[in-house]
């Protein structure tokens, strides 16, 4: 870790980290958002008749999910780095693991909790990113505010209903991926480079 530089510009720094790498973000964001909605579509239109195989594809697409938060987390620079976005690519990636290994019946509860906090802490690091974006003056925060309020919406729904939400287990997988999709498609397509 470097140590704090007053002089250093750190907004600038980012603005020419972001504008080098926006078109790339912005194609993996959408792609891997538009992966894990259809995955959450495929969950939902078929939740018992292949379960195995929306298991696995579902699982494939946390763990790279996952994977790809982690990387982020690593590529962001440090002042804008949210620990939160680290702990939400491990609890992806551990989430895709628990459903490509473990039986449904042991997992559907457990699961179901799991969700509820990812939602919810995915909301709160959407919202305080959105923040520490105001704060330094970048623009197109709110679609991002919008993105974590839905979140947390949705991880207090699953908290407050866990036994229906694990008998439509197939159906919170779905909710899950179509929302964290979705939200990752709007945030990619309002990827724009960073006017200064």
């Amino acid at each position: 870790m470097e140590r704090y530089n007053s002089d250093f510009d750190h907004v600038g720094d980012f603005v020419e980290r972001w504008n080098a790498g926006v078109r790339h973000a912005r194609v993996w964001t959408i792609a891997i958002g538009a992966l894990l909605v259809v995955a959450g579509v495929a969950s939902a239109a078929a939740p018992m008749s292949i379960y195995a195989l929306i298991q696995g594809l579902v699982a494939a697409a946390l763990i790279v999910g996952g994977l790809g938060e982690v990387a982020s987390y690593v590529h962001t620079p440090e002042l804008f780095r949210s620990p939160t976005m680290l702990v939400m690519g491990v609890l992806n990636a551990l989430l895709g693991v628990m459903l490509l290994v473990l039986p449904a019946y042991l997992t559907a509860g457990t699961v179901v909790f799991l969700l509820a906090f990812l939602f919810i802490i995915s909301g709160a690091e959407r919202v305080t990113y959105a923040r520490r974006l105001r704060y330094f003056g970048l623009p197109d925060s709110g679609l991002t505010t919008a993105t974590g309020v839905l979140n947390i919406v949705c991880g207090v729904a699953f908290l407050l209903m866990p036994a229906f939400s694990g008998v439509v287990f197939g159906y919170v997988v779905a909710a899950y991926l179509i929302v964290g999709g979705a939200s990752l498609v709007v945030e990619g397509i309002s990827m724009r480079p960073i006017e200064r």
